[in-house]
Formats: structure tokens, C-alpha cells, sequence
């Protein structure tokens, strides 16, 4: 794992998150770049995917008031998914990457949904599920492509990184 390059990216990427991203809203939903990115480098390197998803997720859980280690557990459930999905798909066009990343979107919010009424914050489901997860899931599907674009060309770039470390 290319470690020297994700954990500033997320890192950074949660900081952006959690401060300006947030302010862009479309109903009551905002853009999920974590989740986004996780997703897609689970598609590129699945064997990868869970600890981008540990990593995301503890970031996006120290700069957000929710429960710790809630939304790192969302993201692993739809990590494990996505990789488990990967020897399955025959491609990574735009359009799969995209239903990828709904799907993926749709199933953190549901696990995110279920852990928080576990912690026993649950939310109003009738008014989430509408204005929270479908927005959300839209805007997530909407960057899904230029974000695996850029990330993929990081796979690319640390593959040479994959060959010394088998060695």
C-alpha cells in the first residue's frame, strides 16, 4: 500500500470534508468525498480497500461530532462490498463506476443510519432517507467519475511501489 500518499490525501480530504465541503448542499445532502474515494480505490486495489476505509473513516470521525469509529465502520461494510463486487465486474466504465458509487453511497447511509439509532441517535428516517441519502448518493455519483480518473492514475503510479514490496 502506498500509505506515504493516502493518508495525507485523506487526511487532508477529511479536513476539506468537514469545513467547505459541507457548505455545499443540495437539499440537506452534501458530498460524501471520503466515501467517494473510498469506494473507487476499493474498485482499483481491492485488497486495499478496508484499510482506505479504516483510514477515512477514523479521519472523518475525529473531525465530526458522531460516534467514534461509526462512520469507519460504515465505510468498511461498503469497502468489504465493493471489493467483494470487484472479481465480479467485467468492467470499470464511467457508468459502472458510477452505480458503484450509489450503491456504495446508499449502503453507508443505511449501515451509518443503523449504528446511529444503535448509539441510540437515531435519526427521523422518513426525513433522511429523502433529503439526506438521496441527495447525498447524487452528488457522491456525480464526482464518482472525475474521482476515479485521479485516482487511478495514483494506482497507476504506485504499482512499481507493489513490485518492491512482493519482493
Amino acid at each position: 500500500m502506498i500509505w506515504w500518499f493516502a493518508v495525507p490525501l485523506l487526511a487532508s480530504t477529511a479536513v476539506w470534508q468537514s469545513t467547505i465541503l459541507r457548505q455545499v448542499t443540495f437539499l440537506d445532502g452534501s458530498l460524501d468525498l471520503l466515501l467517494v474515494m473510498v469506494v473507487c480505490w476499493s474498485l482499483l486495489r481491492p485488497e486495499e480497500g478496508l484499510g482506505w476505509a479504516l483510514a477515512a473513516g477514523a479521519f472523518s470521525d475525529i473531525f465530526t461530532g458522531g460516534p467514534f469509529g461509526a462512520t469507519a465502520i460504515a465505510y468498511l461494510l461498503t469497502a468489504f462490498a465493493v471489493g467483494w463486487l470487484h472479481g465480479r465486474l467485467r468492467t470499470h466504465s464511467p457508468i459502472a463506476v458510477m452505480a458503484i458509487v450509489l450503491a456504495g453511497s446508499a449502503l453507508a447511509h443505511l449501515a451509518m443510519i443503523a449504528l446511529l439509532a444503535l448509539f441510540g441517535r437515531g435519526p427521523d428516517i422518513g426525513y433522511v432517507l429523502p433529503y439526506v441519502t438521496l441527495p447525498t448518493a447524487f452528488l457522491n455519483t456525480v464526482c464518482a467519475v472525475p474521482v476515479y480518473l485521479g485516482l487511478r492514475g495514483a494506482h497507476r503510479f504506485g504499482k512499481p511501489a507493489l513490485a518492491e514490496e512482493s519482493e
